[in-house]
């Protein structure tokens, strides 16, 4: 079998019938990724998936057989992908949601950015596209940009959560669980952009490709972590004492 250039994994917990227009969405984008002379991999993570998204997953007729499917009752979204980054045979990694879409050239398009990129990066998606329980659409932020402002991660996450970087990166600052109902803590993702960006790493835009993002009335985690007001957990990126570059001074 090829070596896959790309590993992306999908995390699946009760998406049901959603995961099917979802893993129909990412194949696509794998055909046309293909076509270019890119293997991709799909890297099928079910957590505590009820019965009909492991069905819907499992006998999906897009699949191939080239997929990896790991199951687990881990009950986390970091740690989910975590395991599936366990299971990457790529050297390039990227994370899905199991209801979300993608632009047919999202695949391509990353690979094609990531062979400009030099040291240590995180790339994200040009454009959000929200649908759902509401409509919206945002540009993201490049870090080299204009726009970015480091001292804006205190209240806001700039990126969703799919990410696309090498699988180094992703095995050296995993994802850290945060079990908000228990803890309090939450944004699993925005506190890996902050801890990411401490250690030197920079999150650049993969221009061209658009993340189509499901706003679900309900059983979204992000507004469970906001009705239960959490916090990301303490991040090394604002610590007391952390050296800053010439003219930044200490949060």
């Amino acid at each position: 079998m090829t070596r896959p250039a790309l590993s992306a994994i999908v995390t699946f917990h009760g998406e049901g019938i959603l995961a099917h227009t979802s893993l129909r969405s990412y194949a696509l984008s794998r055909k046309v990724a293909r076509e270019h002379g890119f293997e991709v991999e799909l890297v099928l993570v079910l957590d505590n998936a009820d019965h009909q998204t492991r069905m819907f997953v499992t006998e999906h007729p897009d699949l191939d057989g080239t997929e990896i499917l790991v199951e687990t009752r881990l009950g986390d979204a970091a740690l989910a992908r975590n395991a599936g980054v366990a299971a990457c045979r790529a050297d390039y990694v990227c994370t899905l949601d199991g209801d979300d879409l993608v632009s047919t050239a999202y695949f391509l398009v990353h690979m094609k950015e990531a062979a400009r990129q030099q040291g240590r990066f995180v790339l994200h998606p040009e454009m959000v596209l929200s649908f759902g329980m509401y409509s919206a659409f945002n540009w993201q932020v490049d870090q080299e940009g204009g726009y970015y402002d480091e001292n804006a991660l205190l209240t806001v996450n700039p990126w969703i959560s799919a990410a696309f970087s090498t699988r180094e990166l992703f095995e050296s600052i995993p994802y850290v669980a945060c079990y908000p109902k228990r803890t309090g803590f939450g944004y699993e993702d925005w506190y890996w952009n902050a801890e990411t960006i401490a250690r030197g790493v920079v999150h650049r835009l993969a221009w061209g490709s658009a993340y189509f993002y499901r706003r679900k009335w309900h059983g979204s985690l992000n507004e469970a972590s906001h009705a239960l007001k959490t916090v990301i957990p303490c991040t090394s990126l604002f610590a007391l004492g952390r050296k800053r570059g010439e003219g930044q001074g200490h949060v």
